[in-house]
């Protein structure tokens, strides 16, 4: 199965975007993943972390593991780095990227990434492997996202039923799904970075 799923990867980006309810199996998918990623990796990451959706207990998620791999830098050396030490488990090859810019934001270096899909034959799950810079702000907006949602009732009822009204319009275009819940988002942010500055004194 699991190769028939890595065989079937593309035509899975064509189906109608699904919202389901939190899975308990999330977590040990990502332990999985997690695992295999810093076997290969080695002295490449400095972490690997559980993030989006189904890193929060109790949150209906598109079924895909979002992961984040923290390195030292960001350019073209450090991806082709990676996908030679990822060939071993047949994932596709990751590529430079970048995440949107909130408003204000014009540095773009703090933005930037390298992306992978996380379609493997060791694998009977799907995964979207965000790969950014320690302490970047791409990097921390991540984990202040999934830290704030974990902790906020409120908060992870409204986005869980913003992303499922959201999927009901959308069926298959993945791009405007992301182009929509970004500024949602960053709502949510400026929230968090309150909570956090509350917190964290």
């Amino acid at each position: 199965s699991n190769r028939k799923l890595f065989l079937n990867h593309q035509l899975s980006d064509r189906e109608n975007i699904e919202i389901i309810p939190y899975q308990m199996v999330w977590n040990d998918q990502f332990l999985k993943a997690k695992s295999d990623l810093a076997n290969a990796l080695g002295d490449l990451y400095a972490q690997i972390e559980h993030i989006g959706s189904t890193a929060v207990e109790g949150l209906s998620s598109k079924n895909r593991i979002d992961i984040q791999i923290g390195v030292q830098e960001i350019n073209e050396q450090t991806c082709l780095d990676i996908n030679q030490r990822l060939s071993c488990l047949g994932l596709d090859n990751a590529f430079l990227s970048s995440d949107h810019l909130p408003p204000g934001e014009n540095n773009k270096e703090e933005w930037e990434k390298i992306y992978l899909k996380g379609y493997s034959k060791e694998w009977d799950f799907q995964a979207n492997i965000h790969i950014r810079k320690i302490g970047a702000k791409n990097y921390e907006y991540a984990l202040l996202f999934r830290d704030f949602l974990r902790v906020n009732e409120e908060a992870r009822l409204l986005y869980e039923r913003f992303k499922k009204t959201l999927a009901s319009y959308i069926d298959n275009d993945r791009d405007a799904y992301c182009d929509i819940k970004d500024p949602v988002c960053d709502l949510i942010m400026m929230q968090a970075r309150v909570w956090k500055s509350l917190t964290q004194k």
